[in-house]
């Protein structure tokens, strides 16, 4: 599982917060069986890693997880109404890319850049945590203060591959100033 204790709690935390429905679960499983598809039909089997030399191997994994978090968030959003005991309806998929990250390209194509609304898509990462810490401020919610001073990362590789951190802002050049 590729993100931190951390992170599932502070997610939990905000949904309790503010009165969200939260379904958390692990992706490996999924990433198994996509790896071992391409294992299949290859003949080769992709690593992750810490050198450059294999590279595109390292960003084609990272990616899978990306991708399917988009693919997952949508099956969610059109079964949960039905799972709940609704006859119709469907929820929004709400996207998660800021501006700073849109601009440097940092992004997969096809993950949570991609959604129905996306609130944060054109807002700064520094205005966007001075908006967290507001709204930690204005409505209690200490979930949002917490997010607001988390090292930044995009968790898309197994934790005991690299310090999340230095993932981010090695491999990417990314910075939250």
């Amino acid at each position: 599982n590729n993100s931190t204790s951390s992170t599932k709690n502070r997610a939990e935390k905000l949904a309790n917060e503010i009165g969200s429905y939260h379904l958390a679960f692990n992706f490996d499983s999924i990433v198994e069986t996509i790896i071992k598809l391409f294992s299949m039909v290859t003949g080769s089997i992709p690593q992750f890693t810490l050198s450059k030399q294999t590279n595109s191997q390292d960003l084609a994994l990272q990616n899978i997880q990306a991708r399917i978090r988009m693919v997952l968030a949508y099956l969610f959003a059109q079964l949960l109404p039905w799972v709940r005991g609704k006859t119709s309806g469907f929820l929004l998929v709400l996207g998660s890319a800021n501006v700073d990250e849109a601009l440097r390209g940092y992004m997969t194509k096809y993950d949570c850049s991609s959604a129905d609304l996306n609130p944060i898509g054109g807002v700064s990462k520094v205005d966007l945590k001075k908006m967290l810490n507001w709204a930690c401020e204005e409505y209690g919610y200490t979930a949002l203060r917490e997010i607001s001073t988390a090292l930044p990362t995009a968790e898309l590789r197994p934790i005991q591959i690299k310090d999340q951190k230095e993932e981010q802002c090695e491999d990417h050049s990314q910075t939250d100033e």
